[in-house]
């Protein structure tokens, strides 16, 4: 009998060692498990930040250049001139668009074209659907071009001085259209609309998801229709 005892002892001790490695063990799968989901979640977490991260950067970064989306080289050529000839006076921005208020326009010598006009150069970042303007300045005067083989090209700009040099220049660069210029440049309202009308232009050639322009210190004014076809006309 008492052998029977030593053997069910021994066996029954065997059992408890054995459940307690296997107990052991599954912990210690149970754990290596957790960690391993843990390290899976983290991983997931960390990739969806940098991919948020990467499309939130991607976004402004992809946004082209401002290209003159009218059928005419002749503007073409002005609206890039406006661009590259101020684009060293600011930081560089997503995209700079050009605000052209064209007073008057004299073709007579195609050597020497004059385009009078209240000129805009204005920077904008791409902040979710709204650009929002960054810098920018004002740059009223006369642009001088002439046609060329390729088309045309600008071969002189004479710009209204600043400061108290700013009246009497106005008047000998826009002569006789200085009564033009005075209304043009003081009617901001139509400024704007022309402003919204070359974003909303803009955005609708290069087929992006902005919905508003911003400045700073203003609410978003919501983009009109792109109206391409009309907005831009023929040069004779």
């Amino acid at each position: 009998m008492c052998r029977v005892r030593k053997i069910l002892a021994l066996v029954m001790a065997g059992a408890l060692v054995t459940g307690l490695v296997g107990c052991g063990a599954q912990s210690e799968k149970s754990e290596q498990a957790t960690a391993s989901q843990t390290e899976t979640n983290e991983t997931e977490a960390s990739e969806e930040a940098s991919e948020e991260a990467d499309n939130s950067t991607s976004e402004s970064a992809t946004i082209p250049a401002y290209e003159y989306p009218g059928p005419e080289l002749f503007y073409s050529v002005l609206y890039k001139y406006i661009n590259d000839e101020f684009a060293a006076n600011y930081d560089s921005a997503d995209v700079a668009i050009p605000i052209v208020n064209i007073i008057y326009q004299d073709e007579s010598n195609k050597e020497d074209i004059k385009v009078y006009g209240d000129f805009w150069y204005m920077n904008y970042d791409l902040k979710g659907d709204t650009l929002e303007c960054v810098s920018g300045g004002s740059y009223p005067g006369c642009i001088h071009m002439k046609t060329t083989d390729e088309g045309y090209s600008v071969t002189s700009m004479d710009i209204v001085e600043d400061g108290s040099n700013y009246l009497d220049s106005a008047k000998e660069i826009f002569g006789e259209h200085f009564d033009d210029f005075e209304k043009v440049s003081s009617d901001d309202d139509a400024r704007e609309k022309v402003r919204a009308q070359i974003i909303s232009n803009y955005v609708f050639a290069n087929d992006l998801n902005i919905k508003a322009y911003q400045d700073q210190g203003w609410d978003p004014v919501t983009l009109p229709e792109q109206n391409i076809d009309s907005f831009y006309s023929i040069l004779d």
